[in-house]
């Protein structure tokens, strides 16, 4: 299993010192490669007060230029909301400077504003961000293309060709996980629902695969949020305060929650109703080195993951300083144990 850092480039309220965070992001992927982490990605939204990445092709050549193995990507970028060929070219471009080691996660978007800056009519999104997939995957494959869809007249073919490039895409639903397992494409989770429901959308994935034939390239990355410290005490004291209102916000704005597998959700009407002892069960990555061991394996158990892709730190906090003692002290007492032990003569 693989271990990645999703990084929240944010500085609330106002981007203020925006600048100085995406110096700290660089510094902490740095610190994340030296760590023992596989891979390091970063998200895309728009209009956001607090400057959340709404490009991710500078900062994967940002990235690319200050680590020299580690996998870099993106979980997920909007690939409804950009010309197709301009995102395959855009990905060649960084897969090259990173010298292959580029791994994109797409997903359809959510909010209704995105569409409306781009001018593009979110009741078309699927069938725009399908057709989207198909050309990004036959540009990538460095076909001629003659393509004419609902959206997209497309005639040529794309220079340079990305050498390893992944397509990853993102899901947070049954007709999600079914398209990326028709597409033959890796999908990337959300961070929020619970084991349960990852459980029984990884099985929905991997069927799917089988019905469409494509189960030889499906893969599960895991997308959580956590901590690790001397105990859960520490946890809900530093860190909790800083993510709850970040679930809470995902909570009330994105209407995909599976309430029926989701029974702490009852009763839940604002911020203060999600506690912490209740909300980290089979949800979230945190305590000491011992409980996230522990959490890991029971979510592997379930799911069968590819990837752990952790986000330690997010726009409220903790400090930059906190967050790289967590990112060392995950790569030191976490992920050995989920590495092969060589065996002795």
């Amino acid at each position: 299993m693989k271990f990645g850092l999703l990084f929240r480039p944010q500085d609330p309220p106002n981007a203020e010192h925006i600048r100085e965070r995406w110096q700290q992001i660089l510094d902490a992927a740095q610190v994340a490669e030296e760590s023992g982490f596989d891979g390091v990605f970063v998200p895309e939204h728009h209009m956001m007060a607090d400057a959340y990445l709404p490009s991710p092709w500078a900062a994967l050549g940002a990235l690319s230029a200050v680590t020299d193995r580690i996998e870099l990507g993106t979980t997920i970028t909007l690939l409804p909301l950009e010309h197709p060929i301009h995102f395959a070219e855009h990905a060649a471009m960084a897969d090259v400077l990173a010298g292959g080691r580029i791994r994109i996660g797409v997903g359809l978007g959510n909010f209704p504003q995105e569409f409306e800056l781009f001018g593009v009519n979110p009741k078309t999104q699927v069938s725009r961000f399908e057709e989207c997939i198909e050309i990004v995957q036959r540009a990538w494959a460095g076909e001629e293309i003659d393509f004419h869809g609902k959206h997209f007249d497309i005639k040529g073919k794309i220079t340079p060709v990305p050498r390893d490039t992944e397509l990853w895409i993102g899901a947070m639903s049954e007709p999600g996980v079914r398209r990326a397992a028709r597409f033959g494409c890796q999908w990337p989770t959300d961070p929020l629902h619970n084991i349960d429901v990852m459980k029984y959308w990884a099985d929905l994935y991997r069927a799917a695969g089988e019905e469409f034939g494509t189960s030889d390239k499906l893969k599960v990355n895991l997308l959580r949020d956590g901590w690790v410290a001397d105990s859960l005490e520490e946890v809900e004291r530093v860190w909790w305060p800083c993510i709850r209102s970040e679930h809470w916000f995902y909570f009330e704005h994105v209407p995909r929650w599976v309430a029926e597998r989701e029974p702490f959700l009852e009763g839940i009407t604002k911020e203060d109703d999600f506690k912490f002892d209740r909300h980290r069960i089979d949800r979230l990555i945190v305590g000491s080195p011992e409980d996230c061991i522990e959490s890991i394996r029971a979510f592997q158990d379930a799911i069968d993951m590819n990837y752990l892709i952790m986000s330690f730190r997010v726009a409220a906090g903790p400090s930059h300083e906190q967050e790289l003692e967590c990112i060392r002290r995950f790569g030191a007492d976490v992920i050995p144990a989920f590495r092969s032990v060589p065996a002795t003569a």
